[in-house]
């Protein structure tokens, strides 16, 4: 089984790494002029670099924009508060308004007047486009889709009803998903949509027809680290995550109840250190020093990462890129995960296997990945990815408990992950090369926005009245608060 999950991910891989080039026409490559370059962000919370790869991810937009010359504004529904602050510092303008409030909204797009609106999210979307389109349609909408969260949410529902890490990753949502037919429906009225994981690119391709002019793949953007010089002997595991993500306190129950006490009776002197975000009282549950758990809480700087052998991320389920990863990489620490964590976390390759199956023409959606663990049991790639930054074929418990126990007693090998690791996150996340995909994706949008719009016959029809339930849903909630307020003052 583990053989078949390592396979399946090279082959994934391979092919969802292709095809997100921006092609630009020589009309396209203009720069958008001083005059348009007015952006507004929003989100239903504030961006926190502090909490997780999602709040990062969407400030080093934010000063990306910047640094291009782009005046650029914050709204979000959420009460201000220090994240607030910190946007207010970096130069933007910070407005905060509830998705019901027409007049309210309407003053801040008439104060701003956006070239370009992006929504953190696709129910950030449904909460405000419409009104962006009634009173700016000239502005360019841009979706940031974090990850695809009907495909964490189905994951999770496969995991929650009994099945494996594998039968969870080889179900893709269904046409009949709900969450699918509001993220796409999203995407589709959308100009531009920003997608994390290559591999969530390829399945809105492939699988579900998003045209690919109005993709981008956009995953982390990191800054080169330097890697540490003559450091001393690391020691210890440790896990790190937002609580608020219910992958993560999934996968740190999974951990402390199902693999931790096996480590722990191969090495008995062995800690687990948990950090996390907005952890709550229920996370005591697990600080049991005796066992050699102890929950830490916040970590005000991932330079602890530097002292720590081997970072745990024991995903059953989830989405996107993992930033834990990410930053386990960049601080010389080797990551032990499981095939859900490291998805599309592999770099390109120009090869495809023979006999690869292709998604242009395969769009069952019940046995769209079940097709590529069929093609990948023929292929022999096992060492293709050895030399990853740790180990990630794990599928179960016992098969964690084996490769944490390797890589904290391993030295040649722990020394190539560390490097391997330094490596891929230099390669894959490089924020000079990445945001000019970026922004080359945003120009070729912008200054094609018209025509593109008029051929996009999908996310025009979206538009119509029929279709906007929750456009009317907001209208009916923001009336029905209206009367309300006038009979209390009545």
């Amino acid at each position: 089984m583990r053989s078949l999950t390592l396979m399946h991910t090279s082959c994934l891989h391979r092919l969802f790494c292709k095809r997100t080039a921006v092609t630009l026409s020589r009309s396209q490559r203009r720069e958008i002029t001083a005059a348009e370059r007015t952006a507004l962000f929003i989100g239903q919370v504030w961006p926190e670099r502090t909490s997780s790869a999602a709040g990062v991810r969407t400030a080093d937009l934010v000063a990306a924009l910047q640094s291009w010359d782009w005046e650029v504004a914050f709204l979000s529904s959420s009460a201000p508060n220090e994240h607030t602050e910190l946007l207010q510092q970096q130069g933007c303008k910070t407005y905060e308004c509830t998705p019901n409030r027409e007049a309210h909204f309407a003053s801040i797009l008439q104060e701003v007047q956006p070239a370009l609106c992006a929504f953190d999210r696709f129910y950030s979307e449904e909460a405000y486009s419409f009104r962006v389109r009634d009173i700016v349609p000239d502005a360019l909408r841009v979706l940031d889709m974090q990850d695809m969260h009907c495909l964490r949410k189905a994951r999770q529902a496969a995991i929650q009803n009994g099945g494996s890490i594998l039968e969870a990753m080889t179900v893709p949502p269904a046409a009949t998903d709900p969450e699918l037919q509001r993220e796409l429906a999203s995407i589709h009225r959308c100009d531009l949509t920003l997608v994390c994981s290559p591999l969530e690119l390829s399945l809105l391709q492939s699988l579900y027809c998003i045209p690919s002019h109005k993709l981008c793949n956009a995953p982390f953007f990191t800054e080169a680290h330097s890697e540490p010089q003559h450091e001393g002997r690391r020691a210890q595991f440790m896990t790190v995550g937002n609580w608020k993500h219910p992958p993560n306190r999934d996968g740190v129950q999974w951990l402390c109840q199902n693999i931790w006490p096996a480590i722990r009776r191969q090495l008995p002197h062995a800690e687990l250190h948990i950090y996390g975000a907005h952890m709550s009282g229920a996370a005591q549950q697990y600080h049991k020093p005796a066992a050699g758990v102890y929950v830490k809480g916040f970590a005000a700087s991932l330079d602890i990462m530097q002292q720590y052998r081997v970072c745990l991320a024991p995903l059953r389920y989830g989405a996107g890129l993992k930033g834990k990863i990410m930053d386990s990489w960049a601080h010389g620490l080797p990551v032990c995960t499981t095939p859900v964590g490291a998805e599309g976390m592999f770099p390109a390759t120009s090869q495809t296997p023979e006999g690869f199956p292709d998604t242009q023409t395969y769009r069952s959606p019940g046995s769209f990945l079940q097709l590529w663990f069929e093609a990948a049991a023929h292929q022999n790639l096992q060492g293709q990815y050895e030399t990853w930054g740790g180990l990630w074929t794990a599928d179960n418990a016992d098969a964690f408990v084996q490769d944490a126990v390797r890589m904290y007693r391993a030295e040649e090998d722990w020394r190539t992950w560390q490097q391997r690791g330094f490596e891929l996150s230099r390669n894959l996340y490089n924020n000079k090369a990445r945001l000019r995909i970026v922004k080359d994706a945003l120009n070729a949008a912008f200054m094609d926005k018209e025509r593109r719009r008029k051929s996009d016959y999908v996310g025009q029809m979206l538009w119509l009245q029929q279709l906007r339930a929750t456009e009317y849903f907001s209208r009916w909630i923001e009336l029905k608060e209206h009367h309300a307020s006038k009979k209390g003052s009545a």
